[in-house]
């Protein structure tokens, strides 16, 4: 298959497989407040999720005007082509090794008042270990970092790094948004590793709370 008529035809057909999928779930929202008050505050918000459980947040928050960030790569072309079939705004690059360009544009972003959201372990790992990045983000932005985490009752986990999570049709799903993060904008130098590790722990609770919110819901 010529490598033009593979970017038309997988994303299309992702994007069915995401109406497919997350849209027959039966979802629980907990703490979707956080987003409307961080906004009222004057802040921009930086959704984080783990690169594993992107799936489903991606579709719940189309067409919102979102800002998303996918690589360079042949997946990322994917990715940011499914995304825009759903309403969402691209930023190519990353916030890892080589990624300033990147951070700069989402920085600009974010300064004008759109809200973001990115896999803090992505694209390429180690899964669950959350990059700087973000922290920077929050700080040059003066935006608030909101964790969420996803679960569902059923689901497909693939043998990739991140152990892609793809529920199925007409399960139930959770899906938690965690306590604000606000970065000072003077944050030292050795305090950027503190607020990475809190996004990390923060990003983990959530997950475990959407676990626990699904125990409830079965």
């Amino acid at each position: 298959m010529k490598e033009g008529l593979k970017y038309e035809l997988i994303p299309q057909f992702a994007y069915l497989l995401e109406r497919i999928t997350s849209g027959t779930l039966k979802v629980e929202v907990k703490n979707e407040d956080r987003l409307l008050e961080a906004k009222k505050s004057g802040k921009s918000v930086i959704l984080a999720f783990w690169h594993g459980q992107l799936w489903f947040p991606a579709y719940y928050l189309k067409n919102r005007g979102y800002v998303g960030l996918a690589s360079q790569s042949r997946d990322g072309e994917y990715i940011s082509r499914v995304l825009k079939k759903m309403g969402w705004e691209m930023v190519r690059g990353s916030t890892s090794k080589g990624g300033a360009r990147s951070l700069l544009r989402l920085i600009k972003k974010l300064k004008s008042g759109k809200n973001i959201a990115i896999t803090p372990d992505g694209p390429r790992g180690p899964r669950h270990q959350a990059q700087s990045g973000i922290v920077y983000l929050a700080q040059k932005s003066n935006s608030v970092i909101i964790p969420g985490g996803v679960a569902f009752s059923k689901e497909k986990v693939f043998n990739s790094w991140d152990r892609f999570q793809l529920p199925l049709p007409f399960s139930k799903a959770s899906l938690v948004f965690g306590d604000n993060i606000e970065v000072k904008e003077d944050l030292a130098e050795n305090g950027l590793e503190e607020y990475r590790k809190s996004v990390e722990d923060g990003l983990n609770s959530a997950v475990e709370t959407a676990k626990n919110m699904l125990g409830e819901m079965i």
